[in-house]
């Protein structure tokens, strides 16, 4: 059966997709669901917060394409969070409203506004991984960028073609930073420098090559 579900997304072995990669993708969504679920924190929410985000971006001249490829949501979605309110799916994943609602507007005037410019992401995706090969969690970088976790390991998959100029800005001084170091001295544990050592070396093997 084919799917227009953007592969990567966690939906995506729903519709037959057997990749590893798909696949662990869904279990994550699916145990962040239960985290969710367990803190009393409903999987679902209404729709309406983050349809109006996407809206404010459309107006700002991101197209649909932009905002998934900015939230990591599947262009199919984003599409459906920009319909008239009546022909709207009135519940998302709060993951899905988190990731719309994590995208940035840029200028705060009446005008229309312009989204800071993008860049292509395999440099600091590239950066990203040569982080966790040292040994820094995924957790420590995305406290430390202030971003998701879901955002950091999107960008480090190849997932996210593009990111805006900010992300790489901020993720460059990262990594000139935290490579002076060692993940001891910021405190963190050998046993989290050495998962997050093992789940590098595990994603390298999966990773294309670029030569």
């Amino acid at each position: 059966m084919r799917s227009r579900v953007r592969h990567g997304s966690p939906s995506c072995a729903g519709y037959g997709c057997v990749r590893p990669g798909r696949r662990a993708a869904a279990l994550r969504d699916r145990a962040r669901r239960d985290r969710d679920l367990l803190a009393g924190r409903p999987a679902r929410i209404p729709a309406s917060e983050a349809a109006s985000r996407a809206v404010l971006l459309r107006d700002a001249g991101l197209s649909a394409g932009d905002i998934a490829a900015l939230s990591g949501v599947s262009v199919t979605l984003a599409r459906r969070l920009l319909r008239p309110p009546a022909n709207r799916q009135p519940r998302v994943h709060r993951t899905t409203a988190e990731a719309i609602l994590g995208v940035p507007l840029a200028g705060q005037s009446r005008a229309r506004r312009r989204h800071p410019g993008l860049t292509p992401s395999h440099a600091s995706a590239a950066r990203l991984q040569e982080l966790a090969e040292q040994g820094w969690p995924t957790g420590f970088l995305a406290a430390r960028l202030g971003m998701s976790t879901q955002t950091i390991a999107a960008i480090r998959a190849r997932k996210r073609p593009r990111i805006t100029l900010t992300a790489d800005q901020a993720i460059q001084r990262c990594h000139a930073e935290l490579t002076a170091g060692t993940p001891a001295e910021h405190g963190i544990a050998a046993h989290r420098s050495r998962r997050a050592q093992t789940a590098a070396r595990r994603r390298a093997r999966q990773l294309p090559h670029t030569g």
